[in-house]
């Protein structure tokens, strides 16, 4: 699974240091090509149907072992080195997902 299935849950999985939060991985192998549009929507569209999953409380029916927990983090793990416009994206996001209890985290590599 990957950032083009829009549909599916990459990962998902209670972390061990931190049992608070549920962590809904998703990864991102495609390179950023300029211009960077495209990328970016695919990325919004993955990441709106985590969310969606979130707020609609279907993340409990998903995964059971989430019940009990209302922190969520989304953890994006991207192959190649993101640009200025992907960065200023995730921090948007993480303005607007705050009230749900969720945040986004990234790695590279």
């Amino acid at each position: 699974m990957s950032i083009e299935d829009i549909n599916k849950l990459d990962m998902i999985g209670i972390p061990k240091n931190n049992s608070h939060y549920v962590e809904l991985g998703l990864t991102d192998h495609l390179s950023w090509d300029f211009p960077y549009e495209s990328h970016l929507y695919k990325l919004q569209q993955k990441l709106n149907s985590y969310i969606n999953i979130i707020e609609t409380g279907n993340i409990y029916k998903y995964f059971p072992a989430a019940k009990g927990r209302e922190k969520f983090l989304i953890k994006i793990y991207f192959k190649y080195q993101i640009p200025d416009e992907c960065i200023n994206f995730l921090q948007s996001v993480n303005e607007v997902i705050l009230p749900i209890n969720t945040v986004v985290e990234y790695e590279i590599g």
